[in-house]
């Protein structure tokens, strides 16, 4: 499919009248990315035009854009932190959620070629063990290198949208365009992790500081949490599941600190507090036993050492009452249990006994 740049959009200008194939595209960028450390950076201003271009696209700008980025990805290697700083501000800068499936799955592609240029390939799995792990180090000293806290940093900035979008969410196609950008999102970050088995770990302070602070617009601390909750629950929650639980939870004690009793309708006293009924998770407690028992132990080291000690908490607590009422025989005894020795123990200071 042959592509003409449209001359009259801003970063498009240079390249008035121009055509390309998709091929020929591939080698403009390339060169694009060479040039610029020659002295040369007409292609490359145009090229970051193409990124950088966040207005309503035509059909054929979002085929450009779609080919540009794959043609980035198969350039990774040129690319230079050095040289290609504002294309790479540019990439980093770019929100899935104003964009189309086929842009969204060419930015992914290009996030995860950035992170590591070099690919386990099937015949790895036909060669000796000493290969495999000579691979193995290799493929990591690879990946430990200079863009995957960007990529990261850039996936996780993914979580929430734009403000403008928010009003959308309430629509079908806004719950359409979500579930496209989080599944994105969330698969790049597995892939990652399998090419960068300690990726986890470099993930979670990002996470952790890009969480929203307890001003933000309801809609964004919510569907960012759900972000955090879908990673704990994902293969990633075995190294940062825990801290992401804690994290969770003192985010919500931050909030319940806020409300003041006089901003609580005497009304929602009859509502309850979780939606979920028992008898719907008791039919799964079986089948996710220990992950439950998992969770229940990060939960109770949390209240113990944050929610026990919190001023004015009047809500936070029942987080860990509905995690007894799943399990009360095991959990709920448990949780009494370790409530009477804090009562009754002389180890506590008095404000927590």
């Amino acid at each position: 499919m042959g592509v003409k740049l449209a001359s009259e959009r801003p970063g498009f200008s240079e390249m008035e009248d121009v055509n390309l194939t998709d091929s020929e595209l591939v080698y403009h960028v390339r060169d694009a990315l060479r040039s610029v450390t020659l002295g040369d950076s007409n292609s490359y201003n145009e090229l970051i035009g193409v990124i950088h271009h966040t207005e309503y696209l035509t059909p054929d700008e979002v085929a450009l854009l779609v080919t540009s980025l794959k043609a980035l990805s198969g350039a990774v290697s040129c690319i230079d932190i050095a040289h290609h700083d504002s294309l790479l501000s540019s990439i980093f800068r770019m929100s899935m959620w104003s964009y189309g499936p086929d842009v969204m799955d060419a930015l992914v592609e290009l996030i995860i070629s950035l992170v590591c240029e070099y690919h386990v390939m099937p015949a790895m799995l036909f060669v000796g063990l000493f290969l495999i792990i000579f691979l193995l180090f290799e493929l990591q000293a690879a990946s430990s290198g200079k863009y995957i806290d960007s990529c990261l940093d850039m996936l996780v900035s993914n979580f929430m949208p734009p403000h403008y979008f928010l009003a959308l969410l309430k629509q079908p196609r806004g719950l359409a365009r979500k579930d496209q950008v989080l599944h994105r999102v969330h698969s790049a970050l597995r892939d990652i992790a399998d090419l960068v088995p300690l990726a986890p770990l470099r993930l979670l302070p990002i996470v952790l500081q890009k969480m929203p602070n307890v001003y933000s617009k309801e809609p964004m601390i919510v569907i960012y949490v759900e972000n955090m909750l879908r990673l704990e629950s994902g293969a990633m929650g075995e190294l940062v599941g825990s801290m992401i639980l804690c994290a969770v939870v003192d985010r919500l004690i931050d909030l319940d600190v806020e409300i003041e009793w006089e901003d609580i309708l005497q009304d929602d006293f009859s509502k309850g507090i979780f939606e979920m009924e028992l008898e719907d998770v008791e039919e799964t407690l079986d089948d996710d036993e220990q992950e439950g028992d998992e969770v229940f132990e990060t939960l109770l080291q949390s209240f113990k050492q944050t929610v026990m000690k919190a001023h004015k908490s009047k809500f936070s607590q029942f987080v860990m009452f509905y995690a007894c009422s799943l399990d009360p025989g095991n959990c709920g005894v448990r949780f009494a249990d370790i409530l009477a020795d804090i009562f009754t123990g002389s180890v506590s200071p008095p404000d927590v006994r």
